[in-house]
């Protein structure tokens, strides 16, 4: 498959992943086999610490099965090395880092976990002239700066909202019911500010009108008070995005306070897909939905297995960011084999003409290929219902492995 030449980035040859079965297309001048230092900023301390620390396994993976597969051919079988940069929530913290691993001399950077993080890094490997792979953060702006040296391969937060809603439209009509009315719940952050933005403005568009929008801290100590105002604005149905430890608070409170929402909840992104989450909640997440980019239920081919590698390596599914960021590291070191180069711009500009639909990373994507603003052009949504404790996929209907349960009975009636 070609893809029309991006006459703002430099063109390259469209490398294949690195590790794949096929020679690649680039030869380097002189071969190199010292290591291609790549830097990775993730929340390793703090409140997202054990996000960061799952997204970190799936760095250490990625690596791994780089090396072990040959390192980067083009240059010589050179492996890849993981440079860390940890901060915990504060943007000029992992700034810093940023600095940190660029003076170390990393020929890109990979992460973080938070979109304002990624905002700000952004601009810092920009000026750099650094490419800065972003397989986590969702904020639509991320992209829509004008920079050239950053990629992104996660959906916008808008796409989350039409998501929402398209999925619950889909329960709708299958359950004979209607969701006109909801609420949103959301962290007092950046990310969260901007699914307030977002939802707020597309949910109505759909059909559905958002009743309240409640902003709880970042590391609540309680949620009653967001839940008794839900319960007062009685929404047919609840959207919301947060933290496996604030999520895991609020559930807890919703069945001790025994308030559901008439039709079900809805949670948005890595948080309410986070194997932590779910392992937290326990059977109090049960029919809980969620809606990320990749459930281990997906059907993709090498899916299961990857996921019951990570499972075992880690103990707890890939889930949440862990997925994202495992494909991230190959398609970037896809980039560099492309490149054939450890140029960052090379690097850069290599990422910038990739076309790839075969690979370790078409685990998640059919097809990896970028548009000139630096957006993945294929990062789709998927559907999960939580039944037994395990994500099972209920949109969208090619990809389905369960039939979904809608609307979703009150703590009391639930099996």
């Amino acid at each position: 498959m070609t893809k029309a030449l991006n006459p703002s980035r430099r063109t390259v040859l469209a490398g294949l992943a690195a590790g794949a079965s096929a020679t690649t297309l680039a030869t380097p001048l002189i071969a190199q086999t010292s290591p291609v230092k790549v830097g990775f900023v993730l929340p390793l301390t703090g409140p997202f610490a054990e996000a960061g620390q799952l997204q970190k396994e799936a760095c250490d993976m990625a690596v791994e099965d780089i090396n072990a597969a040959g390192g980067i051919k083009s240059l010589g079988g050179a492996p890849i090395e993981a440079v860390y940069g940890s901060y915990q929530t504060e943007v000029a913290e992992a700034n810093t880092e940023t600095e940190r691993l660029l003076a170390e001399g990393v020929v890109g950077l990979i992460g973080p976990y938070s979109s304002g993080v990624a905002i700000a890094g952004t601009v810092i490997a920009e000026r750099a002239k650094v490419p800065y792979l972003v397989p986590n953060a969702l904020s639509d702006e991320i992209t829509s700066r004008g920079l050239t040296y950053t990629f992104k391969t996660v959906p916008h937060v808008s796409q989350f909202a039409i998501d929402a809603a398209d999925v619950v439209a889909m329960l709708d009509a299958k359950a004979g019911v209607t969701s006109s009315t909801c609420c949103v719940i959301r962290v007092d952050d950046f990310f969260g500010n901007v699914v307030g933005t977002q939802f707020e403005r597309i949910l109505p568009e759909k059909g559905c009108t958002v009743l309240d929008d409640l902003a709880h801290p970042q590391s609540p100590t309680t949620l009653e008070d967001v839940i008794l105002r839900v319960k007062a604005a009685d929404p047919d149905v609840v959207f919301a995005a947060g933290e496996p430890a604030a999520i895991t608070l609020l559930f807890q409170q919703l069945k001790e306070l025994d308030y559901w929402p008439k039709n079900g909840w809805v949670g948005v992104g890595g948080g309410y897909s986070n194997s932590v989450t779910h392992k937290n909640l326990g059977p109090i997440a049960e029919e809980l939905i969620c809606i990320n980019d990749w459930f281990p239920g997906i059907n993709r081919p090498g899916a299961a297995e990857l996921n019951a590698r990570f499972k075992e390596r880690a103990g707890v599914d890939m889930l949440g960011n862990a997925n994202t960021t495992y494909a991230g590291v190959w398609i970037f070191a896809a980039g560099i084999e492309s490149a054939a180069s450890t140029d960052p711009t090379a690097i850069r500009d290599a990422l910038s003409s990739l076309d790839l639909t075969e690979g370790p990373a078409t685990f998640m994507y059919e097809r990896i290929a970028f548009d000139p603003s630096g957006m993945m052009q294929n990062s789709p949504n998927v559907a999960a219902q939580i039944k037994d404790g395990t994500a099972s996929v209920i949109w969208p209907g090619g990809m389905s492995s369960a039939e979904p349960l809608w609307p979703v009975p009150g703590w009391a009636n639930r099996g």
